[in-house]
């Protein structure tokens, strides 16, 4: 479960403002997003080892976060949720408190990617105006950095290895982010991350009762 959470956390990360020449208008997205009462980030992650991963995480700022988590074509969930300084965890049977030395580093990192501006530095590219899945957004392109588990195993240094690529679309009307999308820098554009953002209005995180 930890390794879900802080997952999750992680990717959220890698969708918010970057300090290159696109910053102003990359960060003024993700500013609109953060002034709001609440979003949902829905998302598919492909892992070699871990298979498909489907997660829908709901935050109503500032720190609240609900999340939902269900593996390859299981119905079966894993959840989360955290308020404040206090995260409980539900794994199919039941809901318990998570120890409070975990439950400080889900805090922690929900405060930093979510609550505060961004601290990346990913360089973005400003693409312009492009169609994607059949609508018109603001795109723009950042190449992502090796993560620490593919430097470890010596991935980043196979000869040959393209560094995965971020697209991200914005909502030309709203001004809010609409789509997160990590392919494969390989040019086959296989999809390894594919996130959605939305505001829907009836968003309400609770403790578990």
């Amino acid at each position: 479960m930890k390794t879900y959470v802080v997952a999750a956390l992680i990717a959220l990360a890698a969708c918010v403002p970057a300090h290159a020449d696109c910053k102003g208008e990359v960060d003024q997205a993700f500013a609109k997003l953060r002034g709001s009462k609440g979003f949902r980030l829905e998302t598919t992650i492909v892992h070699e080892q871990q298979g498909t991963l489907h997660m829908t995480v709901d935050y109503e700022l500032p720190d609240r976060m609900h999340q939902r988590v269900s593996l390859g074509d299981s119905q079966s969930k894993m959840e989360t949720i955290a308020i404040g300084s206090k995260v409980w965890s539900n794994q199919g049977q039941g809901w318990n408190e998570v120890p409070a030395n975990f439950a400080e580093v889900i805090s922690r990192q929900l405060k930093e990617t979510v609550a505060e501006p961004s601290k990346s530095k990913l360089d973005y590219e400003c693409l312009g105006e492009a169609t994607f899945e059949g609508k018109s957004y603001l795109a723009y392109k950042a190449t992502l950095p090796a993560v620490a588990e593919e430097k470890a195993k010596g991935e980043a240094e196979k000869v040959g290895a393209a560094p995965n690529v971020q697209t991200l679309y914005v909502d030309k009307e709203t001004g809010l982010p609409a789509r997160n999308v990590v392919t494969k820098g390989d040019g086959s554009d296989k999809r390894l991350f594919d996130g959605t953002f939305s505001t829907p209005s009836d968003i309400t995180i609770k403790a578990p009762g």
